[in-house]
């Protein structure tokens, strides 16, 4: 996802500035596993425990380790095949 579809994304739903920054280093990164503090690291936003979790009852990520426990995209997810062809196209 380009930055500045990042940066137009955060501006028309500034209520999910961080949602969106989350989805973002997840679709940059299909293949790579984050731990909560790494996410919050690479995006620079807090608390983002809450948002992965919800992403991984929607089946957007799954969980690949549970010491600490890393996020994965889930690949198997319809949805998220859909992302990622729109962000190839971007």
């Amino acid at each position: 996802m380009t930055a500045e579809l990042v940066e137009l994304l955060e501006k028309l739903l500034p209520e999910s500035r961080k949602s969106i920054r989350v989805l973002a280093l997840f679709l940059e990164n299909p293949k790579e596993a984050y731990t909560k503090y790494m996410v919050e690291k690479l995006t620079a936003t807090n608390k983002v425990g809450v948002v992965l979790e919800r992403f991984r009852e929607l089946n957007i990520l799954e969980v690949v380790d549970e010491e600490p426990r890393a996020y994965r995209l889930n690949l198997r997810n319809p949805l998220v095949r859909s992302l990622l062809r729109l962000v190839e196209h971007t």
